[in-house]
């Protein structure tokens, strides 16, 4: 059941804006709040990309596991991206995301529906390498839609 929950939060991944985010976070604590949920990413498909080019061994629960913790942090972005942040010094989002949000909201979406099914996919008992790279490829693919597009190197 938690499961199948994560996997619909995952599928709304900054698809709902947060309308009183502004109210809750200062700008520079809302970066700082984004900027670690994109570090628990990062360690997380650190660990599943390894698995799936062989440099760590191949353990399916553990990807299962990896993309879990994604799908547990992710919702929470939605509530780092509000006006006021844009300034903020030491971000890397790029002032298209701002002027595209929507467009930004799309690729949050296709990241979300990818880790979805990574989720589900990775649950399954015959969930082996040759299912996990294509899976975690779209995962990966996910990521860098908005990095290509949304962040500045």
């Amino acid at each position: 059941m938690i499961k199948k929950a994560i996997v619909i939060a995952t599928l709304t991944l900054l698809g709902s804006t947060a309308v009183q985010s502004a109210d809750l976070f200062k700008p520079d604590d809302a970066v700082k709040y984004r900027q670690a949920i994109y570090q628990i990413f990062a360690a997380q498909t650190g660990v599943m990309g390894g698995m799936s080019k062989g440099d760590i061994p191949f353990d399916a629960a553990e990807i299962n596991k990896r993309a879990m913790n994604i799908g547990t942090v992710a919702p929470m972005l939605g509530e780092t991206y509000f006006p006021a942040t844009r300034d903020v010094k030491g971000t890397k989002l790029k002032p298209a995301a701002w002027s595209n949000m929507e467009g930004m909201q799309a690729k949050g979406e296709v990241f979300g529906k990818a880790l979805g099914e990574l989720i589900a996919a990775s649950a399954e008992p015959d969930f082996d390498l040759k299912k996990a790279r294509p899976a975690i490829g779209a995962l990966l693919q996910g990521c860098k839609g908005c990095h290509d597009d949304y962040r500045a190197k």
